[in-house]
């Protein structure tokens, strides 16, 4: 991805000739989006995340993938997910999907976040905006999309593994119907174990995750909008303080939400995304947060794969 950022070079590399009109409307930035998954994927970038994330979350968490087979890999698809409260396990999850599948996520990224990380434009991150996501779609890429946002990730430990989606965030919704493309719920099992952080632990035992939760719902004019700013900014920061921890972590593929727009409103379909992810981290959480159950999950994933290893080991002596 030599001279990445001059256009004909982008405009080359895209050979489908509707994918490279759609991305002639948007900036050189945002067009680097529109790249094939394998550009991006052999990019400088990506074989960077490769050796930060692939290799930990296979060999240290044991990440693997169920349910992929409900997904046709030639298709585009909007998936949504609940947002963890440490982050770590977005840009894993997305090198590990490209390396087990050959598709590279196109995920709505917070608009802030171009400011400060800019470099993810390279993995195929785009600010959530309608109009370039309704475009990705349209190209047929995957686009990966976190209905929660920062909001979700602040509610607390002990929310951790619920769906908290703010009224407010219906678009993802409208952008998968206007595309006309399914919605397909993922879930991440053991997720919120797999990082300890000192800081939100505290967090969570002064209770201050259901404080800032009640806030929200008061929905303040002026105040609570400050007080989300404010509390995002802390809590980001405090995100890149993390201790790995051994938890075994497998990406759980839901059943695509079904609704037909001749009966269903936005609102009805965004209430049955809700619902279906809700029932997916449910049927592969049922504990609920417990780190020495993801724990107990990894050492049983080692001692089955030593097993294997020494039952071939025996078949070719």
């Amino acid at each position: 991805m030599n001279s990445i950022y001059k256009t004909k070079n982008i405009d080359k590399a895209i050979s489908d000739p509707v994918v490279q009109n759609e991305a002639r409307r948007y900036s050189i930035r945002t067009r680097l989006a529109f790249l094939p998954d394998e550009n991006i994927g052999q990019s400088w970038f990506f074989r960077f995340l490769t050796l930060v994330y692939y290799y930990p979350f296979v060999y240290f968490h044991g990440f693997e993938m169920e349910g992929i087979e409900k997904i046709d890999p030639n298709e585009g698809y909007l998936f949504i997910a609940r947002h963890s409260t440490h982050n770590a396990d977005i840009l894993g999850t997305i090198v590990c999907i490209y390396h087990m599948t050959g598709r590279v996520f196109r995920s709505l990224m917070h608009r802030s976040l171009k400011l400060f990380f800019p470099a993810l434009r390279f993995m195929g991150a785009v600010p959530g905006e309608q109009k370039s996501a309704l475009s990705l779609l349209k190209s047929g890429f995957w686009v990966g999309v976190m209905p929660g946002g920062a909001d979700e990730g602040m509610i607390g430990h002990e929310n951790a593994y619920k769906v908290y989606w703010p009224k407010k965030r219906k678009g993802f919704a409208q952008i998968a119907i206007n595309a006309e493309v399914p919605i397909v719920p993922l879930f991440v099992s053991n997720v919120e174990e797999m990082r300890w952080n000192p800081i939100l632990c505290i967090w969570n035992l002064l209770g201050l995750g259901r404080l800032f939760s009640y806030i929200l719902k008061l929905d303040i004019p002026y105040v609570s909008p400050i007080i989300l700013l404010v509390a995002t900014m802390a809590w980001f920061t405090a995100t890149f303080i993390q201790i790995p921890i051994p938890a075994k972590i497998t990406l759980h593929v839901g059943d695509p939400v079904q609704y037909d727009m001749s009966k269903d409103s936005v609102d009805d379909v965004v209430e049955r995304a809700r619902t279906s992810l809700q029932s997916l981290i449910n049927r592969h959480q049922p504990y609920g947060k417990s780190y020495s159950n993801a724990v107990k999950e990894r050492f049983q994933c080692l001692i089955k794969h030593w097993k294997q290893r020494s039952s071939e080991a025996k078949c070719y002596s």
